[in-house]
């Protein structure tokens, strides 16, 4: 199997940087795969920023409409990695209380063993099948026909996690060091299916996630249940009749676009 590891798409999120520079200084032991590491946003990283110009992670397929540094970064990218691997594993952190998670944006049936092989490695591991998928993605991974994002978290941007750093490597070598010749049954896994994603109250300014819900990442949200509060303690409560997990919850890089977290509905394995 080729396989493409990519750290650094973001360049606050120096976690996945420090797993490409070991992969790179020293072939680890056991490895079955063909790999190449690669640091994703290179510009972004020294900058310690997300992005210069454009999110790198936003700038694949069809509709995708980068500019500026990651328009060219994207170009320099496809050259690399398109055509050449098999697989793609984007490394990535968060802010929010999700600790270790395997996001799928594509229903490729190498993406689905790779997660399920994870999750048979590491029952702590939680996948998430995002709602817009194949073709309409826009990520990074989909420069393979397969691809995988390992998001961990929680840690601050530009902060190295030594824990993270760990587990991240730990991930990726269980990964290249997999022979690929099991056959896993998706449909058994526990999946967290992206339903939608929640944005602030607009009606007022100065809504916050409720307390309650702080850091509760994939725990039950039902009605009733407190979702936003204001400094006069006025609460907004979620209202909808089906309950529901909500992820990247008050993460950071999306306090400007106003999403508050994103919901998914869980199927049980």
């Amino acid at each position: 199997m080729r396989i493409a590891i990519v750290g650094g798409t973001h360049g606050n999120e120096p976690v996945g940087v420090e797993v490409i520079k070991e992969l790179r200084r020293n072939k680890p032991k056991g490895v079955l795969n063909d790999y190449e590491a690669f640091i994703g946003n290179p510009k972004a990283y020294e900058f310690q920023k997300r992005f210069v110009d454009y999110d790198l992670n936003r700038s694949f397929g069809k509709n995708a409409t980068p500019f500026g540094y990651e328009k060219e970064r994207a170009k320099e990218l496809r050259s690399l990695i398109e055509g050449k691997f098999d697989l793609v594993i984007d490394l990535h952190t968060t802010t929010t209380n999700m600790g270790l998670t395997a996001i799928l944006n594509n229903t490729h049936s190498l993406t689905r063993q790779t997660c399920s092989f994870l999750k048979s490695k590491n029952s702590k591991i939680k996948l998430i099948e995002e709602n817009i998928l194949n073709d309409e993605s826009t990520h990074l991974n989909r420069l393979a026909p397969a691809g995988v994002t390992i998001e961990l978290g929680p840690v601050a941007n530009n902060v190295v996690s030594g824990d993270l750093v760990i587990k991240m490597y730990e991930i990726v070598l269980n990964i290249l060091s997999w022979d690929f010749k099991e056959n896993f049954d998706f449909s058994k896994n526990e999946i967290y299916q992206t339903t939608k994603e929640v944005y602030y109250p607009k009606k007022e300014t100065g809504w916050y996630v409720h307390p309650d819900l702080e850091g509760s990442d994939f725990k039950k949200l039902s009605f009733g249940n407190p979702m936003f509060i204001n400094v006069n303690k006025e609460v907004l409560n979620y209202e909808e009749e089906e309950s529901v997990y909500p992820f990247f919850i008050n993460e950071a890089a999306y306090q400007n676009s106003g999403v508050a977290m994103y919901f998914a509905k869980k199927r049980e394995s």
